[in-house]
C-alpha cells in the first residue's frame, strides 16, 4: 500500500479505528506534545488529529509512527523484509541466472525510482501574499527550551557542483515570521552541501516541506549513502515514482503531495544561536550557532494539516523509527560485513550510542576487524560503543547480552578505548563538540592465538531429545488443567 498523501494516511487511520480527532482547544505550547507523548508512554499510541489548536486555524496530525504495526503499513511489509529486497538488487547474478534475466530483473525493479517533475496546476496551492510563520501551530516541546521549532520538516538542497539532491529532517527553530534556524549537524548532506556553498560564498536556495505522506519522510531520516536521492529511495521503497513539482522562487522540487512548503534562502556567511532544545537523548542540547534561514515564500495546499512530533526522552516514536531503520538496513550491512549474523541498536541507548553485533568467530582478532568496519561504514560511524558477541547470543535479548559482557571479556585486553574520534554533535559527554572516543568490547569467546591460554569452559545446555520430551509434557499438563 503507499498513501498518495498525509490525508490519505489520517483516512486510514481513521479505518483502522486508530485515529484520535481531538476537539478540545489544546495549546501549542508545551500541552499538545505532551499530550502526543503520554498516548506514547500510557500504551496506547493512536495517531492523533487537532482539530482546535490555539491561535491557530489550522489542525495538527501527530503520532505517525509510533507502533510497528503502523511502520509496516508505511513501508508495506516488514521492514526486514523490505531491506532483504533491497539487498537482492544489488547482488551478483548466481549461477542459476544469466546476466540478462538478472538485468531485467533489475530493470523492473529499478524502473520506477525516479522521481517526475510534473507541471504545477495553479489549483492545487494558495501562495500566501505574505510570509508570516504566525499563522502555524508550530509548537514548543519542553520548559526550557528556546523557543517554538518546526519538528518534521523535509529540508531540501542541492550541491551547488553537482545538482545532487539532498533531504533531510533538522530542526528549524523560529525567530520570527520570516526566518528559522537550520539545525543541521555537520556529519549531514545538508551541512555537506551548506559547506560547498560557503567555500564560494554562493547564497543557497532552500525549500523546506512541512506535511507530506508518511513514506516520504521515513525516506528524508534514512541513513542513505552519499549521492543517493533520499526521493527515488522512496520511489524504490513504494515501487512507484514519487511526483514533484518546481518550485516558484528556488531552483529545487518538493512533493506535488505537500501540505505546506517554505521556500527561500541561508547566506552561509550568517549564523545565530540556536537553542536550547529537549532531544531525544533525554537531555537538553545546548545553544550553539548555527545557519539563518530566510523564508521568501510560503505555498500550502489548500486546508492544510500541520504535521509534528514529540522529540524527548524515551519513549517516543523516532525510537520505533530507528529500530526500523535498524531491521531495514541490516541486510545491507551485512553486504559490507558478512560476519555479521545479526545487530541490535538498543532503545535503551536512544538508538544511536550503542550497537550489538553477533559473529560466527573464525579467526582470532574478528571481533576487532568488526568494530573498526562498523566505525567505518555511513551513520554507523557516530556510534559510541560497539559490542560484539557470539552467535549462541541473542542481541536483542539484554539479559544474554549483559551475560556475555560480563562472562566473556577480560576488561584489561578486551575493551578498547579508541580516542580522537567523531562524535554524534548531541553527545554532550564528548570534551570537544563533534569530536570524543569510541569503546569496543569484545564479548567472544577467546581462543588460543588470542593470548588466552586456558580451557575455555562449555556453555550449559541440555540433551535435545530430553527438551523435546520435557516440553511435550510441559504441554500435555498445560491442556491438562484446562
Amino acid at each position: 500500500m503507499v498513501f498518495s498523501d498525509l490525508r490519505d494516511y489520517l483516512k486510514f487511520q481513521e479505518k483502522n479505528n486508530d485515529l484520535v480527532h481531538v476537539t478540545d482547544e489544546v495549546d501549542p505550547d508545551l500541552e499538545l506534545t505532551y499530550i502526543l507523548s503520554e498516548e506514547e508512554r500510557i500504551g496506547k499510541k493512536r495517531t492523533m488529529l487537532f482539530e482546535n489548536v490555539k491561535n491557530s486555524d489550522i489542525p495538527v496530525a501527530g503520532n505517525f509512527f509510533s507502533t510497528d504495526q503502523k511502520i509496516e503499513n508505511i513501508l508495506g511489509d516488514k521492514p526486514y523484509n523490505v531491506g532483504l529486497r533491497l539487498k537482492n538488487l544489488v547482488r551478483i547474478p548466481d549461477d542459476t541466472e544469466s546476466m540478462i534475466s538478472r538485468g531485467l530483473q533489475m530493470m523492473k525493479e529499478l524502473g520506477g525510482i525516479r522521481p517526475k517533475v510534473e507541471q504545477r496546476k495553479s489549483s492545487e496551492f494558495n501562495v500566501l501574499e505574505k510570509v508570516d510563520l504566525g499563522r502555524y501551530p508550530i509548537t514548543k516541546n519542553w520548559p526550557m527550551d528556546g523557543g517554538k521549532y518546526i519538528t518534521m520538516p523535509l529540508v531540501i538542497t542541492k550541491d551547488p557542483v553537482t545538482g545532487q539532491r539532498n533531504v533531510g529532517t533538522y530542526r528549524m527553530q523560529v525567530f520570527d515570521n520570516e526566518t528559522t534556524g537550520m539545525h543541521w549537524h555537520i556529519h549531514k548532506g545538508g551541512a555537506e552541501h551548506f559547506s560547498e556553498y560557503k567555500a564560494e560564498s554562493k547564497t543557497m536556495d532552500v525549500a523546506v516541506v512541512i506535511g507530506t505522506d508518511p513514506l516520504t519522510f521515513f525516506s528524508s531520516i534514512a541513513p542513505l549513502p552519499n549521492g543517493i536521492d533520499e526521493f527515488s529511495f522512496r520511489g524504490l521503497l513504494a515501487r512507484k515514482s514519487l511526483e514533484l513539482i518546481k518550485g516558484e522562487t528556488v531552483d529545487l522540487e518538493y512533493p506535488r503531495n505537500s501540505e505546506i512548503v517554505l521556500e527561500g534562502y541561508i547566506d552561509p556567511s550568517e549564523t545565530r544561536v540556536e537553542g536550547p532544545f529537549g532531544d531525544h537523548t533525554g537531555y537538553y542540547s545546548l545553544e550553539e550557532q548555527f545557519p539563518v534561514f530566510h523564508i521568501k515564500k510560503i505555498i500550502e495546499k489548500k486546508n492544510p494539516i500541520y504535521m509534528t512530533t514529540i522529540v524527548g526522552k524515551l519513549w517516543h516514536e523516532d525510537v520505533r523509527i530507528g529500530k526500523a531503520i535498524e531491521r531495514m538496513f541490516l541486510p545491507l550491512v551485512q553486504i559490507q560485513i558478512p560476519e555479521i549474523v545479526d545487530m541490535n541498536i538498543p532503545e535503551e541507548t536512544v538508538v544511536s550510542n550503542m550497537i550489538v553485533v553477533s559473529i560466527k568467530k573464525r579467526y582470532p582478532g574478528q571481533a576487532k576487524k568488526v568494530m573498526f568496519a562498523i566505525w567505518g561504514t555511513g551513520q554507523m560511524a557516530l556510534t559510541k560503543i560497539v559490542v560484539v558477541v557470539d552467535d549462541d547470543v541473542d542481541v536483542h535479548d539484554m539479559k544474554q547480552v549483559m551475560w556475555a559482557m560480563t562472562t566473556r571479556i577480560d576488561p584489561s585486553s578486551d575493551v578498547f578505548i579508541i580516542p580522537g574520534t567523531p562524535t554524534d554533535s548531541l553527545d554532550h559527554p564528548a570534551r570537544i563538540f563533534n569530536y570524543g572516543s569510541k569503546m569496543g568490547i569484545d564479548a567472544t569467546r577467546k581462543t588460543k592465538e588470542e593470548n588466552y591460554n586456558r580451557v575455555w569452559p562449555e556453555t550449559l545446555k541440555m540433551d535435545a531429545d530430553i527438551e523435546k520430551k520435557v516440553d511435550e509434557l510441559i504441554n500435555r499438563l498445560g491442556s491438562s488443567q484446562n
